[in-house]
Order: C-alpha cells, then sequence, then structure tokens
C-alpha cells in the first residue's frame, strides 16, 4: 500500500525532500550598462537619439532602462539584464528626423564585453555587472541617401 501511495504521489509531482539536494528555478542572469555619447561626423553631440541596447539575438523588448534618448549634450546610458553573454547590440536612431539638427542614419553597434570583467555581488544564478563605455558617431542623411 506504502508503494503505491509513493508511485501515486510522485506521478502528481509531489517529491520527498532529498538530503543535500537544492532545488533552484529561474534562469542565469547578469546585467550590462553602456553609456557614452551620440555625435555627428564634426564631433558634436547629438540630442533626441533613440538608443537601445538589446542581446546577440536581437530580441526587442524594451524596457525602462534598456532604451532611453541622448540628451543635449549627446551623453546616454542604457541598461540590460540578460542571460550571460560576451556580445550585445546598441542600436541608434534618429526618431525625430531634422529636428535635432539633422536627419541621420540609423546605426547598430556590436559591442563586445568578452574581455570585460563581472563585478558585484554574484550567487548561484546571477553572474555580476559588466560595463562599457562607447561613443557612437552618425552620418547624416543626405536628400535621403546614406553618404
Amino acid at each position: 500500500m506504502k508503494k503505491i501511495i509513493v508511485k501515486s504521489l510522485s506521478i502528481l509531482g509531489f517529491t520527498l525532500p532529498v538530503a543535500s539536494c537544492a532545488v533552484m528555478y529561474g534562469s542565469p542572469s547578469a546585467d550590462y550598462e553602456v553609456k557614452g555619447k551620440v555625435l555627428d561626423a564634426d564631433g558634436d553631440p547629438i540630442k533626441e537619439i533613440k538608443v537601445r541596447l538589446q542581446d546577440d539575438r536581437h530580441y526587442a523588448y524594451t524596457s525602462q532602462d534598456n532604451e532611453c534618448q541622448s540628451l543635449d549634450n549627446g551623453d546616454y546610458a542604457v541598461r540590460l539584464n540578460s542571460i550571460p553573454t560576451d556580445k550585445l547590440y546598441l542600436v541608434v536612431q534618429d526618431i525625430d528626423g531634422a529636428e535635432n539638427g539633422g536627419e541621420f542614419e540609423e546605426k547598430t553597434v556590436e559591442l563586445d564585453f568578452s574581455k570585460i570583467k563581472y563585478t558585484g555581488d554574484k550567487d548561484a544564478w546571477y553572474s555580476g555587472k559588466k560595463s562599457l563605455e562607447q561613443d557612437v558617431v552618425l552620418e547624416e542623411k543626405i536628400d535621403g541617401e546614406q553618404e
């Protein structure tokens, strides 16, 4: 009778605690931060440029942190919590047309995090944080064509 009960419970997903066996749920993660300036070909800052940080699968989800607009001085800062990786992408887009001083071509920059060490507290699922500075130079559109 005891075997029938144990088999029935195990089929239903119930298990007895096993000594020295910890069960964890979730997936590995790490925090990534990229900051820098958005500049034109002359080295002047460009304001109101959309900057998005995304993972190597080009998964285009957005959150408050992984997307921003450059400030008047061209500064931007984006963050992403993702599965640990050595490669992320910075997608930079002019979303307001000529209002920010010109029309600029969209640019995607591949970021290499492989030589940067994780910092901060770590645990079984969390690898830590990696930070990188990356300035982006955008080319101006000429009559709707790229230079």
